[in-house]
């Protein structure tokens, strides 16, 4: 009887090894082949920034238009136009959606087009897949996005945002994100494509923060992906400081961008390194500073802006709107037109000559 059970035993064990599904992790590889066969390196998407097939999170404060910079970031690469001054390589994206109803998605995606001048012919490279009502955990999607894909070689998939995507996961624990990270991770290889996530920062002033630390939760949102770009609130209104943290490249020099609906803009005029401290307003001016910059005689425009950006740390959106509010003031005028130079005061009020009167012949 205990021959025939070895018997069994030993059939069965050969059946569980005929069975034993093949493994899907990749082969050991000897260092010295790994050397002598020379690998490429794969495209960078956005240069400088990220390659293809990379991880990447956008990470910024609450209502900081992270959705537009996103929504640029797309019809940028889709096109092959510059993202912020960076250039990219023109391929297919795909926009996962988790929070805008769709309606107000493509009221944004209108006006984006229209700024950067893209019309709708050329955005035949972007898809829009809108889940808002169906997000859930990332685990049950990924087989669900990587089958909708399987079709379609995209170069970049952009979540939008990343806590629709956590389900039952804390931020905070480092095992959950990790886990949460590896999805990601999964759909870049399989793909081939660069993965974006939104992400929001952490409550209070970011300023006395690494750039890495600022988002919230877990320190995994930052060791994880290949890059991380971070905009945080300037002291200037409306203006940013942009930073990377970069796994493949060497990461670039902090610089700034400004807010002009619907698009971020970089500006070059600004110090990224003035962040906005704590309890601290944003830069303001005064009129009469403005003003003063005219004191000297009239200037164009561009010299009376380039003045304002040099003596007063001034951005351009914010010279603009002191511009057109001292002009409705009737506080500057333009005697020669919008080409013209311009003067302090009220425009000069042309008066009509009263003929001289005839003597009675």
């Amino acid at each position: 009887m205990s021959t025939q059970l070895l018997e069994i035993t030993k059939l069965a064990k050969e059946l569980a090894a005929r069975t034993r599904p093949t493994t899907t992790l990749p082969p050991i590889k000897k260092a010295k082949k790994l050397i002598e066969i020379p690998m490429p390196l794969p495209d960078q998407l956005i240069e400088g920034v990220l390659h293809k097939g990379s991880t990447m999170i956008y990470g910024g404060g609450a209502k900081t238009n992270k959705t537009f910079a996103l929504m640029d970031m797309g019809i940028s690469v889709a096109t092959g136009r510059d993202w912020w001054n960076l250039k990219t390589a023109k391929g297919k994206v795909l926009y996962l959606d988790f929070e805008l109803p769709e309606v107000f998605f493509a009221n944004r995606l209108n006006k984006i087009a229209d700024e950067k001048k893209v019309s709708a012919e050329e955005l035949a490279d972007l898809d829009v897949w809108n889940l808002r009502g169906h997000a859930t955990d990332m685990s049950e999607l990924t087989e669900e996005i990587l089958e909708r894909i399987k079709e379609t070689k995209y170069s970049l998939i952009i979540v939008d945002p990343i806590y629709k995507v956590l389900g039952e996961r804390d931020e905070n624990s480092a095992g959950d994100i990790n886990s949460l990270l590896n999805e990601f991770e999964k759909i870049a290889v399989a793909s081939g494509a660069s993965v974006v996530a939104g992400h929001h920062f952490s409550k209070g002033s970011q300023a006395g923060k690494e750039a890495m630390d600022r988002v919230s939760g877990s320190g995994v949102f930052a060791r994880s992906p290949d890059a991380m770009v971070t905009i945080t609130k300037h002291e200037e209104k409306d203006a940013y400081t942009v930073e990377t943290t970069l796994r493949h490249l060497k990461s670039l020099d902090p610089f700034c961008v400004e807010w002009k609906y619907p698009l971020m803009v970089r500006n070059s005029s600004l110090d990224p390194g003035k962040l906005k401290k704590p309890g601290a307003a944003q830069k303001k001016f005064t009129d009469d500073q403005v003003l003063d910059l005219l004191m000297d005689g009239p200037l164009t425009s561009g010299n009376w802006k380039a003045k304002a950006m040099r003596e007063l740390g001034m951005g351009d959106g914010t010279f603009n709107g002191y511009k057109s509010r001292l002009a409705s003031a009737q506080k500057v005028h333009q005697p020669q037109g919008k080409n013209g130079l311009w003067h302090l005061g009220p425009p000069l009020v042309q008066q009509t000559q009263t003929p001289t009167a005839q003597p009675p012949k």
